[in-house]
């Protein structure tokens, strides 16, 4: 994975997150409080693993509690060397034992066999905020008491340095068949694109393919394509938010949108439509 940096408001990016993330909350009638220093400023890193990350951590807190609170603060923290920017999600559900918590952060693995069972999911969603947040050389941590509810708290750089990475390499795809039915594809990866124009024609569909976000929306309203798979972590709008405008927009709100990424959170992309 790459990190595209940018410069970006943090209040906007938290409120665009609570716009996304409180039909989550309201799914188990639960109440999201937001709590934001008026000091956060700005940032410079990757928008998007950030919004993953915060999304991963309070989609988790809607799932887990019920009836109850999830709250979202978030502050920046002065520092000599450059300024950090902390954000703590909590929640008042079902909470952890300590030897739950140490398997946490491991892939495909959750708290205990019956939880998998009543909440689902692969076990994915806390593994990746963590990557994600190393990445940007920042940190996850967690508190938690059994029937007491959780605490997480992602800490990461204000100015995150970017680390050497090579351009990916994009290949041809085939010719698409004419007179066959559109399918849109949106993810920014080059190589994922070209992967999924060669194995759609082959099926005898026609692609169109978008690599950003703001450009799947307008290609959806030109094409009106039966169908659009959508990745969630691209650069400037994300996964999410496209599935947002999507559902919103009703020339387009009928096409079936297939979510086609590693983020695992089935919730939030059934909460948005």
């Amino acid at each position: 994975m790459e990190l595209y940096l940018e410069d970006f408001d943090v209040t906007t990016l938290i409120r665009d997150i609570v716009a996304v993330i409180q039909p989550l909350a309201e799914k188990n009638h639960n109440r999201l409080e937001v709590t934001c220093a008026p000091d956060l400023g700005r940032m410079h890193a990757d928008m998007t693993k950030l919004r993953q990350a915060v999304f991963n951590l309070l989609s988790n807190a809607c799932k887990f509690t019920e009836r109850g609170t999830v709250s979202l603060h978030v502050s920046r923290e002065p520092d000599p060397a450059g300024d950090w920017l902390r954000v703590t999600v909590t929640d008042t559900g079902i909470g952890m034992t300590p030897e739950q918590m140490a398997k946490l952060f491991q892939e495909f693995s959750q708290a205990d066999a019956a939880t998998t069972r009543r909440y689902g999911g692969t076990g994915l969603g806390l593994a990746l905020s963590r990557r994600l947040c190393r990445m940007m050389g920042g940190e996850v941590t967690v508190e938690s008491e059994p029937g007491r509810g959780s605490a997480f708290t992602i800490r990461l750089p204000a100015h995150v340095v970017p680390p050497t990475t090579e351009a990916p390499v994009q290949t041809p795809g085939e010719v698409a068949p004419s007179g066959a039915a559109t399918v849109l594809v949106i993810d920014d990866e080059p190589a994922m694109r070209d992967l999924m124009h060669r194995f759609l024609t082959k099926e005898g569909l026609r692609v169109v393919t978008a690599a950003s976000g703001e450009d799947g929306l307008r290609l959806a309203k030109e094409h009106r394509p039966v169908a659009i798979t959508l990745d969630v972590m691209m650069p400037g709008m994300d996964g999410w938010a496209v599935l947002a405008a999507l559902k919103a927009d009703t020339q387009v709100a009928d096409i079936p949108v297939i979510m086609l990424t590693m983020v695992d959170d089935r919730n939030l992309g059934y909460a948005l439509g």
